[in-house]
């Protein structure tokens, strides 16, 4: 390596890896995302649906059904104390993962006539706080599924507004099925509630960590997102530090003993090992959190934190890379010709609406890889380091793709690196008018 490049690459590096404001980021960032997990848990745990609801049930059919479901529905965790309660395990059976409410429904006698002086009654009684909320049955209700909800917000008490419509829903399926001739009890013991177990179709069994979905969509969308947020977050401190040296004048000293197109090489180089810093800080902190006794503190359970597989570790590594290279050589080229950011900005926005546009289409990548579209955008260079990402971490395409999509953006890279080279070098020591593009364009035409 050459050695001025080197001290270029180290000088940039130690600048930003020194700052408080680099370990202050690094060590919140993660501090914060095991707060809000740690949170989440937490909050899980604890959140029960709860309230006063009023029913007006207009049918005189659906109070008393609503009442023993819910009432089943609140003690399905409580062990039957006879043989003969019955309806407690059906609870049991029907019910056993479902959390215990503290929902308490009160009958409110209406008619239709009556039925809009009752209503504005009962709003008092929710605007005061004296009742969570209230639902009217219409008298064709068992019929149209359609019921009233009324409470303070209709943006609120999600939860227990939820769990009222399940509980109305099995309310009113009892009494649909006692007009048809058909006993509850039966229908109860009967139903079975069917769960797909997902193997992909191969003669290699799916182990239970590739069947979570749900764990492989966190990854792949934290993992997704750091990408993102890497190329941006570094690409505008090239930005600025180009910006700041020229302004300073130190750009001047600099290059009467580096090149210019050492100088950006070297920017670049630095602050992306900056970026394999940090991750390689969060990557330790992640292997903490992932150590039973860790887990144990934080109340999880084995399997809710999910491990990351070593070909999506080398994937994130490689595209995140490619990607950096890619855009900083670009944020590099287009900063170098301006004095201020804010000159800058409207040639900058280029490359963050490619970046914008690639984080918009991930969930094309997810939901299909191997859709026309996702597989088109993951080999166009300005949006593969993302999608492509995305498709080896949900269903690995064939290995050709993703050997043509680094090969194109290694070409892309080669590119940027050309013109970027050509305009820093006549853009860096250029003072005065804000150039055009197409002014700079014929820069990298004419440099020599």
């Amino acid at each position: 390596m050459n050695r001025k490049l080197f001290h270029v690459i180290r000088r940039e590096y130690l600048q930003q890896v020194k700052t408080k404001g680099f370990w202050i980021g690094t060590i919140l960032i993660p501090t914060l995302g095991l707060v809000f997990v740690y949170l989440q848990v937490l909050l899980s745990s604890t959140l029960i649906p709860e309230g006063k609801i009023g029913v007006v049930d207009l049918t005189g059919r659906l109070y008393e059904p609503l009442l023993l479901e819910q009432k089943s529905v609140s003690n399905a965790d409580e062990k039957p104390k006879e043989a003969g309660e019955t309806e407690k395990k059906d609870a049991l059976e029907t019910h056993p993962r479902q959390p215990t409410t503290k929902i308490t429904f009160f009958k409110v006698d209406a008619t239709a006539e009556n039925l809009p002086e009752v209503r504005r009654e009962l709003n008092e009684r929710v605007q005061k706080k004296e009742i969570k909320a209230y639902i009217v049955v219409p008298a064709d209700g068992l019929s149209t599924g359609k019921v009233e909800w009324r409470a303070r917000s209709v943006k609120a008490d999600l939860i227990l507004r939820e769990s009222v419509e399940r509980a109305l829903g099995r309310a009113a399926t009892k009494e649909r099925l006692r007009d048809q001739g058909v006993d509850p009890a039966v229908y109860e013991k009967a139903r079975l509630t069917v769960s797909l177990d997902p193997h992909e179709a191969s003669e290699k069994e799916t182990s239970e960590e590739d069947k979570n979905v749900g764990a492989n969509l966190a990854v792949s969308g934290v993992l997704f997102f750091l990408i993102y947020i890497s190329i941006f977050v570094y690409g505008a401190f090239i930005m600025r530090g180009v910006l700041e040296e020229k302004n300073n004048r130190i750009v001047e000293v600099i290059i009467s003993s580096v090149r210019p197109t050492e100088l950006m090489l070297g920017k670049i180089v630095g602050i992306g090992l900056v970026g394999l810093t940090q991750y390689a800080v969060w990557a330790l902190f992640a292997f903490t959190l992932t150590l039973p006794g860790i887990v144990g503190m934080m109340g999880l359970t084995g399997g809710s934190i999910p491990s990351i597989p070593g070909g999506t570790i080398l994937a994130f590594v490689v595209f995140f890379l490619l990607g950096y290279f890619l855009y900083a050589g670009l944020y590099a080229a287009l900063a170098a010709p301006f004095n201020t950011e804010q000159e800058a900005q409207q040639l900058v926005m280029i490359p963050g609406m490619m970046l914008i546009l690639a984080s918009m289409m991930w969930f094309f990548a997810f939901n299909s890889p191997d859709g026309a579209l996702a597989r088109f955008l993951s080999l166009f260079p300005f949006t593969s380091p993302l999608l492509m990402f995305m498709r080896i971490s949900v269903q690995p395409p064939p290995a050709w793709e993703i050997g043509l999509s680094i090969a194109i953006l290694l070409l892309a890279i080669w590119g940027v690196a050309w013109f970027a080279g050509r305009v820093y070098r006549v853009g860096i020591l250029m003072y005065g008018k804000k150039p055009t593009l197409p002014e700079i364009i014929r820069w990298a035409r004419v440099a020599d």
